[in-house]
Parts: C-alpha cells; structure tokens; sequence
C-alpha cells in the first residue's frame, strides 16, 4: 500500500461548484474555511497544555495582550472573525461538537466584546476560554461521544470492503461508478423543519434504490453503496458507487450518466435534481480505484478500499448532531461464498521468469 495508504486527497469530492452561484461561493467557502478552522484550533488546544495569553507592558506604561503562540493568535483571530461575519448565529455550524465547545466558551465569557476589556481581563478570560474548551473536549461524555461516532464509522468501512472482497471473488472484472447524486442550489440551505426535509431526500433515495434493484428502468448492477450527508454549503446530497460485472459492462461514463439521468428525470425531477459524474473525470485522480477493475490489478483495488471507501464512510457531524439514530448509509447485501473455488480454470498470476 506504500504511500498510498497516507495519501490526504479524496478520490472524489462533493464538488461544490456545481450547487452555488458565484454570488454565493466566496460567503459560503468562507463559512466553511471558518468553521474547518476552529476544528484544526480546538484539536491543537488539546494536544499542548501551554497557557497562551499574557499582559506585556510597552514602554513601561501601555500594557497589551500577547500569545507567543500561533495557535493562541489564531484563537484570538477567529473570535473576531466570527462574530463580524455572524457565524456563530447559524445553527448547523455547531453541528461538530468540538465547534460548539468553542462558541460555548466565547458566549460564556463574552468575548465578543474582547475590546470593551482592559489587557489583565483580556488575558483572565481568554485563557479561561482556553480552559473550559478543553475541559469540555477531554471530558468523559465527549470521548463516549467522539468513541461512538468512530465506531460507528469502523463498522461502514468494514462492511463496505466486506462487499467489495465478496463482489472481486465472484467477479473476473468489475465496472466501478462513483457519482455524487444532489438538488437544486439552496435546496436544503437555511432548514427549519430538518427531520422534515431529512425524510423526504430519503424518500428520493428509496425511489432511486428500488428502480437499481428493480432493474427495469437502469442496467443490472452487483453491489452499491451509498452514504447521505449534509453539507453546510451544500444541503442533502448521496455520495454513490454502483458496481457492475465487468465481463457485462464496461462504458462506465456512460453508466454513471445513466445513473445521473435517472435521479434528475425519473427521481427528483422539474429541475430539483442534479448529479456529479466522478468517471467522466478519471484523468484528474492520481489513484483511480473507479472504471474497470480486473481481480489482479491491486492498486485500483487498493485505491477503492483506502481513498475512495474511506472518504464515503466518514462521519457527517451535522445528521448526527441533527439525526441521531438516522440510517445514512445503505448498500447492498454482501453473500461471501464458503469456498473461494470458482467453477472452470482457476486464475493464475502472471509471473515473470526469474
């Protein structure tokens, strides 16, 4: 696996760009950057113990607040940010629960209006802020919490890679379609009846589920996997891989259009629906572990299982902050054979001579 394994970039992301105006994008990404933000500030709070902020007087008179530490000059950066910019008022940014620690805490100790204090309470409260974050963060309930998401995210992988070892041992060759499956911009944005709407994109992902199964209206596929989420910028939208018998299929551009197609004409339909076709964009991967598969090429095989699935069973902190307890993911059921031995000749590596 090598370098493959550790490699940070995702086989196919959301892409975002298809769901926003160009009005919108730079508020929107500038929400999301804030709110990835605070999470990388928090997780940094809970590796140091270091106390961040102290009064250091200027010419023997003007006392001023100071952090030798970049992690408390971000800190004290993003207070200001977020309170200009109103993000601490929207709901669903305090979805991740290390986020909410950390508005919590500025609410709590009214740092929103840092200036209106002298240096000495500036320091008391900031790291008193500093405190009751990671108190909070490394208390019992929140590693019960953060240990329940992470099982429940172990148990997705291990499911999906059991599918996909039961669909390579049955299958010479797989045709793998990954496609990201989506609404109308400001779709799902700006919710006030979450549950409501949550039961209605399920629905449409009943629909779609059940005419793949059906295999009427879309071409017989072996195996899928899908997984729900819920995007601040980008509402509702299913991240999906389908799987085909290679030896049956092989235009996999146009089996994920197929697909697209389907959700937009036949699903969710007047122009509520849209969809993402990953295939059709293979030559910008620098893993592929989607199109054609045969049973011995391992590093499409290796790319599916460490990139691709695992970006797809990652935890989604808004639906489990807003729907605890909610099936998001869904796939379809894997029978692993008690032997392995396949009818007809048996497969053989292609050695080359020592």
């Amino acid at each position: 696996m090598g370098s493959l394994g550790r490699d940070k970039r995702t086989e196919c992301d959301f892409k975002i760009d298809n769901v926003l105006n160009n009005e919108e994008a730079d508020v929107d990404k500038e929400l999301l950057s804030y709110v990835k933000e605070v999470k990388a500030v928090v997780d940094r709070l809970l590796e140091i113990d270091d106390v961040l902020f102290v009064v250091k007087n200027c010419k023997g008179v003007l006392k001023l607040i100071v952090s030798n530490s970049l992690t408390g000059k971000k800190f004290k950066s993003l207070i200001t940010k977020g309170y200009n910019n109103g993000f601490n008022n929207i709901p669903l940014v305090n979805s991740h629960p290390y986020v909410r620690a950390y508005h919590t805490a500025i609410e709590n100790l009214n740092l929103n209006e840092l200036d209106k204090w002298d240096p000495n309470d500036q320091m008391v409260r900031l790291n008193a802020a500093v405190t009751m974050i990671r108190d909070e963060c490394s208390s019992k309930s929140m590693r019960q919490h953060m240990r329940k998401l992470d099982n429940a995210k172990r148990v997705r992988s291990k499911g999906a890679k059991k599918l996909i070892e039961s669909l390579k041992n049955k299958h010479a060759r797989l045709e793998v379609v990954r496609l990201d499956l989506s609404y109308r911009e400001g779709k799902y944005i700006d919710l006030e009846e979450f549950t409501v709407a949550l039961e209605d994109v399920k629905k449409d992902w009943e629909k779609f589920r059940y005419d793949l199964a059906s295999e009427v209206s879309l071409p017989s596929a072996v195996g899928y996997l899908a997984k729900l989420e819920y995007g601040l910028l980008s509402g509702f939208h299913f991240h999906v891989i389908v799987i085909y018998d290679g030896s049956k299929h092989r235009e996999d551009i146009t089996l994920a259009k197929m697909l697209g197609e389907h959700w937009i004409n036949q699903v969710v339909t007047g122009g509520e629906g849209r969809y993402y076709n990953c295939n059709r964009h293979k030559k910008n991967y620098r893993y592929l572990g989607i199109g054609t598969l045969d049973y011995y090429d391992h590093a499409k095989y290796s790319a599916l299982v460490n990139l691709v699935l695992e970006y797809m069973v990652k935890t989604d902190y808004v639906l489990a902050s807003e729907a605890p307890g909610e099936r998001i993911w869904f796939r379809s059921a894997d029978k692993i054979p008690k032997s392995l031995k396949r009818l007809g000749r048996p497969r053989k590596l292609n050695r080359q001579p020592c």
